[in-house]
């Protein structure tokens, strides 16, 4: 004898929607919902079905008996209660006899009943000067249209683009970065503004990582209280810097030059036309013991930053 159990959203699912993984179902936050499992018994014996236990839910029709090389079904009205985002809820089955008890779930994505999606945040990570936007939409969920009335952003540099798709359902809402946003961290709060009573406003909230053009891996080339005795290892004497062009093609570093007498420079190609190894060494049989600091030039090509200029500092024991 066998049990095989399967958990079906449609009776009328074909062969080639069930090869497929199955996307998972929305549902709107606080609408109790119906659910239907449909059980095979593929035994020689029919099935009893003894109790069905649904913690987040109320079980509304079982077939307590599946005759053999049939199917019986198993109903359960769920409610999700104010939950967010990706739920996966086990319902269990008891049998009589000795079989062993079975978890069927019901997995289904809780949005709210009006949303910005995919999510409510937003990213950037970008080279000063280069253009960046993310494409965000405004669902309404619910029946009742909800008309947007404005959308407003916290940080100037977050520029906001509003286009109705569907009249008081579905908005596109496009937030770009500006092109002269600065080098370094920015922040900013994008507020929608409806006519619902319930749901006045939506808030994403956005974040932008702006890096120069032509960057270096390192800030510092620091040598923290190395020991000389084991300064012929590359791990104590050499210190690599990374040097790029976001998108370069002929980028090239010239040269890497230091004030230290006792350290000396190679310089690498990593990505042909893109970014280049600066490699700092220190020389064991120049290099005095005690705390020294200087300086690394790194000439480039490129007319916006032609060169890089690093700190050195370190001490020898």
């Amino acid at each position: 004898m066998g049990l095989a159990l399967l958990m079906v959203a449609c009776q009328h699912d074909r062969p080639s929607d069930r090869m497929r993984r199955p996307e998972i179902e929305t549902i709107v936050q606080g609408k109790p919902f119906e659910h239907v499992f449909v059980l095979p018994n593929t035994g020689r014996d029919s099935l009893v079905v003894r109790r069905v236990i649904a913690n987040m839910g109320d079980v509304t029709h079982v077939d307590s008996v599946i005759p053999p090389a049939s199917t019986g079904r198993i109903a359960v009205r769920v409610d999700f209660g104010q939950t967010l985002g990706v739920v996966n809820e086990a319902v269990r089955v008891d049998f009589a006899g000795n079989r062993p008890s079975a978890r069927l779930h019901v997995l289904r994505r809780v949005v709210a009943p009006i949303e910005i999606a995919p999510q409510n945040d937003f990213y950037f990570f970008t080279a000063q000067g280069e253009p960046a936007q993310r494409e965000l939409s405004v669902v309404n969920h619910m029946d009742t249209p909800v008309t947007v009335r404005q959308v407003m952003s916290s940080n100037p540099l977050f520029h906001t683009t509003l286009t109705p798709l569907e009249a008081g359902h579905r908005y596109d809402l496009v937030v770009s970065l500006d092109t002269a946003a600065p080098v370094g961290r920015h922040s900013g709060t994008i507020r929608v503004i409806t006519d619902s009573r319930d749901y006045p406003t939506l808030v994403a909230e956005g974040h932008a990582l702006v890096k120069p053009v032509v960057s270096a891996s390192l800030d510092t080339v620091d040598y923290v209280r190395v020991e000389h005795a084991s300064l012929d290892r590359d791990a104590t004497a050499e210190r690599t810097v990374l040097v790029r062009k976001y998108r370069g093609t002929d980028f090239q570093v010239v040269q890497a030059t230091t004030n230290v007498p006792f350290l000396t420079t190679d310089v690498e190609p990593d990505k042909v036309g893109e970014s280049y190894f600066v490699r700092v060494r220190i020389r064991q049989d120049r290099a005095p013991r005690g705390r020294f600091a200087g300086t690394l030039r790194i000439e480039t090509n490129d007319p916006t930053t032609s060169e890089l200029t690093l700190p050195i500092r370190g001490e020898i024991l």
